[in-house]
């Protein structure tokens, strides 16, 4: 007796590693962010960004369950005498089993945790809201949830917290994409297709995202390992997509490929007017991805994306777009360790071309980046898990050149010359329960950015007149920065459903951009960190009250937060700035303060046959840079009011209804106090920046998805969506434009640019498994 008894304490003491992947049932994709919970003992860990667990556990018998948002659970019994590998299969709760399992939520799972300022898109459901000519839109998408704003119809920039387009930090399977929209914004430029998840990150950010002051959007492809074919699309009134996966080698090799083009400019063709008919406006990209599972310990994948937007008139040829690339390798060393290193391309350019009789000249700029990265997850125990890593990124900056394309031409060929410089961070977080009630998360990043050569670079005096030019051969260390960012967030657990939650970061970034547009056009000039132009710095911290009670057996999230957020060294430029062709660009660059406060308020409703949320957010955003105004003045993104209504209700297994609307208060504008006559000219006079606002934007859609009639063993599925965008034809102010009255040269008056009132839209959607 006393033998079993010290036998079987030898085994408690002794402990292994349980992990695997969690995984789709269906499509076998890898599940970011499921969570593994061990019964007996109450606790468990998540998922890492690529499915992946592991779980450090004394010998012994467990039930192991599997959770993952919008999936039923899954329980294994496992008998732990050495380290094992189990995977977990889930299936959509849409399957049926043969017992009910507890679907697990997104809110719920954030609720858990120390995370705040952050929101999950599922595009699943995205596919069922009302959409913009009936394209599911992620960015658009966005302006739906609190603390996110966009500049309005005809434009996909959103704007995070007060900062500006730039501070967000947009990834692609890793790779950054700098600017995330189609036909100047209208589109976004990832076809829900493409998407598996994508995750926002308002305010604090984990150590392992950086560079940017205001956001994170974290876009993640699908990976391609569906274990049949599959054939899937959708036609509309202006684009049809089509989108295939399946295997090449079985449980060895699989691949992912979608396409999208608009045709709109096809209609054109038949317009009356000689003009139009030469009119060419569209855009097309494609997206694939291929993946090759060597053995258990190495996975190869590798995805790109090319998009390009094209407009031509008889006077002007413009064209713009992204392309990246990243080759990703998991290695798996040891079941409580796992390694991601990628590498990955950048690249963003535009070009146009301009006529003026026989002279003909393109213009063309752009950034490009290559860049490495590795992470390492390492499961030290249940409670407690370290992740850390380091990156690396080279940044060529074209600020622009002009060619001459046409012999005839009188225009000279003159380049603006380019910049280089390096990125480096490296990073460790964790997390750590203490008791019941306390959990801690966070870390603490380096990031550091390094001037390269050759650059030819100018000193100013206080004038604006050039003092001196200064020449740097090729490889020539020119200066460089960096700093520590520290990153915090705590949660105390009130009771069972209320946690009160608080976080504090630091965020640098070292790339600006050169914009005389607040809706983030394709003409924008990349520059960066030099010595005349300093890095921004961002300081925020939040409070949240985050609940999820039930009523009346309804499941509801509620959410609170009140923000601060500090911004140094925020870039602008003086007014009458020329930033096309112009070397001495940094001469109208300005820098000054920004600072942005507000509260946010969002509640779910999660069960139920209506489902949705509502939300209102109340934000200030403010500059304050001496050489432009004596005094502070609103930021060009400061919208005070801001609220969101989403809805949608199944009317029958077949027939589904969604509304959506929102309201906020119009931006600020700049507008002339008085004016003057000069040479038959009437000439403004203005005295503060951004002094009056547009009138208030207001929108709601509606929509109705209309499914096939489900077959048993029938593998072809397909759905109808009736879309109608402005549901009451609001004709919300895109731009103003000031005109001299016919009747009176003395009086200007002030007309309303607007794009869109009422969009209707049908598309259909098809999918063969």
């Amino acid at each position: 007796m006393r033998l079993w008894a010290l036998i079987s304490w030898g085994l408690a003491q002794t402990t292994y590693t349980l992990s695997g992947y969690v995984r789709d049932a269906q499509t076998q994709e890898a599940l970011s962010g499921a969570r593994v919970l061990v019964l007996e003992r109450q606790s468990g860990t998540l998922t890492n960004p690529y499915g992946y667990y592991a779980l450090r556990l004394p010998a012994g018998r467990y039930r192991i369950v599997a959770q993952f948002v919008g999936y039923r659970s899954d329980t294994l019994q496992i008998e732990l005498r050495s380290n094992t590998k189990k995977d977990f299969l889930l299936l959509e709760e849409g399957v049926e089993l043969s017992a009910v399992e507890i679907v697990e939520t997104y809110e719920q799972r954030r609720f858990e945790s120390a995370a705040m300022s952050q929101n999950r898109l599922e595009v699943q459901q995205l596919k069922k809201l009302p959409a913009f000519f009936g394209e599911v839109d992620v960015l658009r998408s966005l302006s739906f949830l609190p603390g996110v704003a966009t500049a309005g119809d005809g434009s996909s920039a959103f704007f995070v917290r007060g900062g500006s387009p730039d501070q967000n930090l947009v990834l692609l399977d890793e790779a950054v994409v700098y600017n995330p929209g189609h036909i100047g914004g209208i589109f976004s430029a990832f076809n829900a297709d493409a998407l598996q998840e994508a995750q926002i990150y308002k305010g604090y950010m984990p150590p392992e995202y950086g560079g940017r002051l205001s956001s994170v959007l974290d876009v993640r492809l699908r990976e391609g390992t569906s274990p049949r074919w599959q054939v899937g699309g959708g036609i509309g009134v202006i684009s049809s997509r089509l989108n295939v996966q399946g295997p090449l080698w079985k449980d060895r090799i699989g691949c992912l490929f979608t396409g999208r083009r608009t045709y709109a400019d096809l209609f054109l063709l038949f317009a009356r007017d000689p003009e139009l008919q030469r009119t060419a406006l569209y855009f097309y990209d494609y997206t694939a991805k291929l993946n090759f599972r060597l053995n258990d310990r190495h996975r190869f994948y590798l995805s790109g994306y090319f998009g390009r937007d094209v407009f031509k008139t008889s006077f002007l040829d413009f064209n713009w777009g992204n392309a990246t690339t990243t080759l990703r390798w998991n290695f798996i060393p040891s079941p409580r360790i796992f390694l991601n290193t990628l590498l990955y391309y950048s690249k963003y350019d535009y070009a146009f071309l301009v006529e003026s009789g026989r002279n003909q000249a393109k213009f063309g700029s752009g950034i490009e980046d290559l860049g490495w990265r590795t992470d390492m997850d390492f499961f030290l125990s249940e409670r407690l898990k370290l992740r850390l890593g380091a990156t690396l990124v080279h940044h060529t900056f074209l600020p622009g050149q002009l060619t001459p394309t046409s012999d005839t031409s009188n225009v000279r060929p003159y380049r603006v010359p380019s910049l280089r410089g390096v990125e480096a961070a490296a990073y460790v977080q964790t997390g750590y329960k203490f008791g019941p009630r306390w959990l801690v998360e966070g870390g603490l990043r380096w990031t550091g950015f390094a001037l390269l050569g050759p650059a030819t670079l100018y000193t100013f005096s206080e004038e604006r007149e050039v003092r001196d030019t200064l020449i740097y051969p090729a490889g020539r260390l020119i200066d460089s920065w960096g700093g520590l960012e520290p990153r915090l967030s705590i949660r105390y657990a009130l009771s069972e459903r209320w946690a009160f939650k608080s976080s504090f970061g630091r965020v640098q970034q070292f790339l600006h951009v050169a914009t005389l547009s607040p809706v983030g056009l394709p003409t924008d000039i990349w520059w960066p960190t030099t010595l005349n132009v300093r890095r921004q710095n961002g300081y925020q911290i939040a409070l949240a009250l985050q609940g999820t009670p039930r009523w009346k057996n309804t499941q509801w999230d509620f959410s609170c937060e009140i923000f601060y957020r500090h911004m140094t060294n925020v870039v602008d430029f003086r007014s009458g700035a020329d930033i096309f062709l112009n070397p001495l660009l940094e001469a109208d660059i300005v820098q000054g303060r920004g600072w942005a406060y507000g509260t946010e308020w969002m509640l779910q409703k999660l069960s139920g046959r209506l489902t949705g949320w509502i939300s209102y957010t109340y934000s200030r955003s403010f500059r304050y840079i001496p050489e432009i105004t004596p005094r502070p003045f609103p930021n060009y993104v400061d919208r005070p009011h801001q609220a969101t209504l989403v809805l949608q209700y199944p009317i029958s297994q077949r027939l589904e209804i969604a509304f959506t609307a929102i309201y906020a208060t119009g931006r600020p504008i700049t507008l002339p106090v008085a004016k003057y006559f000069y040479d038959g000219q009437v000439i403004g006079v203005y005295n503060e920046r951004n002094n009056r606002r547009m009138p208030d934007y207001h929108r709601a859609d509606i929509s109705l998805t209309w499914k096939s009639k489900p077959r048993a063993g029938r593998r072809w599925e397909s759905s109808w969506n009736f879309s109608l965008y402005n549901l009451y034809g609001r004709r919300n102010m895109w731009a103003l434009r000031l005109r001299r009255d016919p009747d009176n040269p003395n009086i200007q008056r002030a007309y309303n640019l607007y794009l869109f009132r009422w969009v209707p839209a049908i598309t259909y959607n098809f999918q063969f498994r």
